[in-house]
């Protein structure tokens, strides 16, 4: 069952068969406006979840300490990093790229 609260304030028992087949009756514009309801209610949840949780709360923590102390990367100093890494990495891909290749040219 579902519980529900309409504007008033009254609460009712709804049981998931009868609701689901009232959403199939729905045009697709309600649809999305449930939909949206729903997503905005979920997220709200998901954020009170998290607030409460004591490993999200010192994850939070530890990343606001890092930041506050100059400990991060700016956008362009990871793209700088992801590149030289590619590079790096370049001669063992195409390494990888020709072992395949092989493989397949043996496969035909």
């Amino acid at each position: 069952m579902i519980k529900a609260m309409s504007q008033t304030g009254l609460n009712l028992f709804i049981p998931m068969e009868l609701l689901i087949n009232s959403l199939n009756t729905l045009s697709l514009s309600e649809k999305r406006q449930i939909s949206q309801i729903l997503d905005e209610a979920i997220a709200q949840a998901e954020e009170e979840n998290w607030r409460e949780d004591e490993a999200s709360k010192r994850e939070i923590q530890l990343v606001r300490d890092e930041y506050t102390n100059g400990n991060y990367s700016e956008f362009s100093n990871i793209k700088e990093q992801l590149k030289q890494g590619a590079i790096k990495r370049a001669e063992r891909d195409l390494g990888l790229v020709e072992e395949w290749f092989n493989l397949e040219e043996e496969a035909c």
